[in-house]
């Protein structure tokens, strides 16, 4: 058995799609010996890739969580998604943790998410290492990567590490055999026999001028911020590896230095020092750079000056109430998961152990991929770890956990409306109508777990219509639907979500309806939120709960459906300004009367209501009044069509600028901004979503596979014919 750890460390792993990073996971539970033997990725034995989906298409689609101990270090890990549709989980992932490994390909470089991951990282100012993997694949080249990551990411890289090439006795060429530890400056070479084994030897002849290179550069950063460094550099005294190590964390610091290793995870190469280099390089928990962004901000700064909300321990330090008094916070909720015999799962960042003892029918569980083993003595855990808890509170993902219990809205409450929004949107029937309370349990329950995708009932079929941030996102959720929780379904062609809004505010629509011996007449306003999807009803007399209701079942359908056929109606608001009825004849003024908006204002709701045997309106026939006001007193033509318009970053070599620019303007791109560096062009424009589709194929086409973007959402706009 491991002896108490005495360090800890959390961790993201982040990738491109394809760059190996679950492959670079499951070496370093291997080699810590946390799982007795390799699982590979291609063959759907990764540890870390567990549900159907990711066995199956080899790529990681949910974050998943584990841990392993190193040379008296435990390391708590979360395995991040590398496609952009998934890219949500990311987001949250590094709000729980403090350092990162971004793992790069030796053969394809920076890709588009290896861009949008290191701007998430300087986003939540994580500290960093890069891994450069694949190296044993022919055409990789280290060097070709090293000057990518110093033009794309505009930070020096550091090497750790130096490749060692031997001849390849089998099919010619050269093979990836080892590596040199420039810190240590001995060469490690792999043992084919026990993959767990180094052999160590000394740094081979044909590689010492590499070598005094990458051991030259590795000094003079680490000498820049250690004066001892400098100093013995200078007077020709010993170098001591410490004081490189201080003297390297100290330049990380400034953001502007990155150390590098290299290796293949695939071949056991490089693998060890990488995690002796987040041993000795990635902070501790809770000792994170202070954080200003607004969306962190949870209390006020003190007298110190310490950053708003991150005490000098680096944890949120909680959140006040709109009473102003200060709540600690336990600890932050990373993801839900749901567990076969267990339910619902939340995945959180604890940052106050002491306090878990206070939340009511709670249970705590270490995670180790799909695994859950219960902690039953508290103290166990540590400020800083990542662990699952089962409670009966219905929390969210990205919500922090007061001490009283309750949840304040967390550091990344607004990362969901700002950069995830669904703005692809499919249509799901039922093929056997009796399976409706089983799918539809299902949905929320995948919807709980994928705080991107939006569902919502449909009208016109009886389904549903499921919105989500991009195709490959909704394939998998519809794929998992079908066989892992063997739902009959049809699934219709996804198209592109777009909101229908209203052009100008309309007063004084009314309409009044006939039937069942009763009559009802309604008068309502209506107005459009040009910043705001939300749509409301609101109320200028009082209205009993029973017709509330009715007015806003009435109302959320008639926006679900949509004016013109295009999307859902969005930003309206409803509000109801008269409403008579009673038996035929006695709507009009005959009879009781009805509040006016001048009777009430919205402070005087909690008046007396009339109630249905005041006005005497059937239920049915008010539902029927108010939907056809809507729909004979409204038209298309007083809407707008607003579709998803995007920020398009593009990094090409400058000779390829003028072809892809070209076609950027036949695809609607508004160009905001264009930069060179002397070599690579960068391109800021807006362009509509669905403009943009096959777009990695024909950037890769136009710049000879050279060229990356990044593809966030902006905003709505109204839409160009």
């Amino acid at each position: 058995m491991a002896s108490p750890p005495k360090d800890t460390r959390a961790i993201a792993i982040l990738a491109h799609v394809d760059a190996g990073k679950t492959t670079v996971s499951e070496r370093l539970l291997y080699f810590s010996e946390s799982i007795p033997g390799l699982g590979e990725v291609d063959e759907g034995l990764a540890t870390m890739d567990y549900l159907e989906e990711e066995k199956k298409r080899g790529i990681t689609i949910e974050a998943g969580i584990a841990s392993y101990q190193w040379k008296g270090t435990r390391v708590t890990f979360v395995d991040t998604p590398g496609h952009v549709d998934f890219g949500v989980e990311v987001d949250f992932a590094l709000q729980a943790v403090e350092g990162v490994i971004l793992v790069l390909s030796g053969v394809s470089g920076i890709e588009s998410q290896s861009l949008e991951a290191w701007e998430k990282i300087k986003a939540n100012r994580n500290r960093p290492v890069i891994f450069i993997n694949k190296l044993d694949i022919p055409g990789s080249d280290y060097r070709k990567v090293m000057e990518q990551v110093q033009v794309m990411f505009r930070v020096r890289p550091v090497a750790l590490t130096l490749p060692v090439y031997v001849k390849n006795t089998e099919g010619g060429g050269q093979a990836l055999d080892g590596v040199i530890d420039v810190l240590n400056q001995l060469a490690l070479y792999r043992s084919v026999e026990n993959p767990r084994k180094l052999i160590k030897g000394a740094v081979p002849a044909f590689l010492a001028k590499d070598y005094a290179k990458a051991r030259q550069d590795l000094i003079d950063v680490a000498s820049q911020f250690h004066d001892g460094l400098a100093a013995a550099w200078l007077a020709g005294d010993e170098i001591k590896n410490e004081d490189i190590v201080a003297g390297l964390k100290a330049a990380m610091e400034t953001g502007h230095h990155i150390p590098v290793y290299l290796g293949s995870a695939l071949k056991n190469v490089g693998i060890r020092q990488l995690m002796n280099g987040v041993n000795l390089l990635l902070p501790s928990v809770g000792v994170r750079p202070e954080l200003t962004d607004p969306a962190r901000r949870f209390s006020e700064p003190d007298s110190a000056g310490t950053a708003p909300g991150f005490p000098a321990t680096g944890f949120p330090s909680g959140a006040r109430t709109p009473s102003g008094r200060f709540l600690p916070a336990l600890g932050f909720i990373i993801k839900i998961r749901h567990y076969q015999n267990i339910g619902r799962i939340f995945l959180a960042k604890i940052f106050d152990p002491a306090g878990l003892k206070h939340l009511e029918g709670a249970r705590f569980f270490r995670v180790f991929a799909e695994s859950l083993e219960e902690i039953k003595d508290l103290t166990e855990i540590r400020p800083g770890d990542v662990l699952a808890m089962q409670s009966p509170q219905n929390w969210r993902m990205g919500q922090l956990l007061m001490a009283d219990g309750r949840v304040d809205a967390g550091p990344a409450a607004s990362i969901l409306t700002k950069k995830y929004r669904p703005l692809l949107q499919s249509r799901i029937e039922l093929v056997n109508a009796d399976d409706f309370g089983f799918v539809d349990r299902i949905l929320k329950q995948l919807a709980d777990t994928e705080p991107s995708i939006a569902i919502a009932p449909d009208p016109a079929t009886g389904g549903w219509l499921i919105s989500t941030v991009g195709e490959l996102q909704l394939d998998v959720f519809c794929k998992r639907l079908k066989k892992d929780h063997k739902c009959d379904i049809k699934i219709g062609a996804p198209s592109v979500r777009y909101l229908e809004k209203l052009k100008a505010a309309q007063r004084g629509l009314s309409n009044t309806s006939v039937a069942m011996g009763a009559e009802v007449a309604v008068q309502f306003d209506v107005t459009s939120s040009p910043d705001d999807e939300k749509n409301t009803v609101t109320y200028g007399i009082p209205v009993s709960p029973e017709y509330r209701e009715v007015i806003e079942s009435v109302f959320e359908h008639f926006c679900t459906q949509g004016m013109c056929g295009f999307g859902i109606v969005a930003g309206l608001g409803c509000r109801i300004t008269d409403l008579r009825g009673g038996p035929s004849g006695e709507s009009s003024g005959v009879g009781r009367r009805a509040l006016k908006t001048e009777d009430v204002s919205d402070g005087d709701l909690n008046a007396r209501r009339p109630t249905p045997d005041d006005l005497k309106i059937p239920l049915p026939l008010l539902a029927k009044c108010f939907s056809d006001g809507l729909n004979l007193q409204l038209s298309c033509a007083q809407f707008e069509i607003f579709e998803p318009h995007m920020r398009l970053e593009i990094i090409i070599p400058d000779e390829f600028c003028g072809s892809v620019l070209a076609d950027l303007a036949a695809r609607g791109g508004i160009v905001r901004k264009l930069d060179s560096d002397g070599y690579n062009s960068i391109i800021l424009l807006e362009i509509p979503l669905a403009n943009t589709f096959g777009y990695t194929t024909l950037l890769r086409s136009l710049s000879k596979g050279l060229g990356v973007y990044v593809l966030t959402y902006e905003k709505h706009g109204v839409r160009r014919s």
